[in-house]
């Protein structure tokens, strides 16, 4: 499959470039990303580059998995990650620093399931690391439905599958182009 953009009101969504190299490293040396993702600890340079220029080129060409830069529409600059993996209807992502708690990945997460739910799939499926919060929040705010604990799809450091929590976000079915919707409380 060919790297193609999804825009929203903000954001536009497209390839992640050698560009994106230096501020990715930079981004991933963030302590909280030790514990609430799956990437390479301490991350190198060398891991963004590999990254971005062997992992997501393979993963779109095998129609494996689908990743986006996050930016504000107009903007070079990286702000985060977004991916759907479509062997297992997973959304995952991360937001660099500087750019939390303006409602970016809300915004970049509700417009990737619009997209899934236009291509006729179901359900988006959502698992984050046991202790992830901000990423439990955004899932909790856009309407998806706690279903437990279950070990990572992604391995994760040392080859191990840690315990995750999962939700599912149900396709509305008379509303194709889907509308973000209040869920049900989470037991987390």
């Amino acid at each position: 499959m060919q790297v193609f953009t999804l825009t929203s009101e903000r954001l536009t969504l497209d390839a992640l470039t050698g560009d994106d190299v230096e501020l990715m490293t930079a981004y991933c040396q963030d302590p909280i990303f030790e514990h609430t993702l799956t990437i390479p600890w301490p991350y190198a340079q060398s891991d963004a580059e590999f990254f971005i220029n062997n992992l997501v080129a393979q993963w779109w060409e095998d129609d494996d998995e689908y990743t986006w830069a996050i930016r504000e529409t107009g903007k070079p600059e990286l702000l985060g990650v977004i991916s759907f993996r479509l062997y297992n209807d997973t959304i995952g992502y991360w937001m660099g620093a500087p750019h939390r708690g303006k409602g970016f990945m809300k915004e970049a997460v509700a417009e990737v399931c619009r997209w899934v739910f236009s291509t006729g799939r179901p359900e988006v499926r959502w698992e984050a690391l046991v202790g992830n919060k901000a990423s439990a929040a955004i899932a909790k705010s856009l309407g998806f439905t706690y279903t437990g604990i279950e070990p990572a799809s992604s391995e994760y450091r040392g080859g191990t599958h840690p315990p995750s929590w999962w939700a599912t976000l149900t396709a509305p079915d008379e509303n194709p182009s889907y509308e973000v919707e209040s869920g049900q409380p989470w037991p987390v």
